[in-house]
């Protein structure tokens, strides 16, 4: 069993709250550019 560590679950959250940084991650994990991203409500 895995435990995450709660600092950077928090930082991480804090991250993808900002649209820019968010994108800039996704694209880096998939290996492209990403256009445009839109959180779901």
């Amino acid at each position: 069993m895995q435990i995450a560590n709660p600092i950077y679950d928090v930082v991480f959250k804090h991250l993808l709250e900002d649209n820019d940084i968010a994108r800039l991650l996704v694209a880096t994990i998939l290996g492209r550019e990403v256009a445009e991203i839109s959180p779901l409500p």
